[in-house]
């Protein structure tokens, strides 16, 4: 092979690899905007319309969790019937973002928290055990 046609086919890996990040992050392809926990926090203040979802497991939920939010493990999605407007977490982010997906599809408005409660914990907000 020709160091033109290496070169070429490392930039597809990186392309490819890009997207796939930029898709399981939920930057490309979704309809759910993902939100700071600074604007979550607002929310959770501020908007008595909008549910917290809370897709970890029934541990990681017991262990700790944002104060009102409901449980509502991935397994268990389907059977959700709840207000429209949604905002989900998950402990760093990544189960959130494909519930999110999954939500967006079913018709909700769905807002991602990032990074999950991982961050929120970091911003300096409260969780209750």
């Amino acid at each position: 092979m020709t160091d033109n046609k290496i070169n070429l086919i490392m930039k597809l890996l990186m392309a490819l690899m890009l997207g796939y990040f930029s898709y399981f992050k939920g930057w490309v392809f979704s309809d759910f905007k993902n939100v700071s926990p600074q604007e979550a926090h607002a929310l959770l203040e501020n908007d008595k319309n909008i549910t917290f979802i809370d897709v970890r497991s029934k541990e990681e939920f017991e262990k700790d969790h944002i104060k009102g939010a409901v449980h509502v493990p991935m397994k268990s999605l389907e059977k959700l019937s709840s207000p429209e407007k949604l905002l989900v977490y998950s402990e760093r982010g990544e189960r959130s973002i494909e519930a999110s997906r999954i939500l967006s599809k079913r018709g909700y408005e769905v807002l991602n928290l990032e990074g999950g409660v991982v961050f929120w914990i970091r911003a300096g907000y409260k969780v209750v055990k």
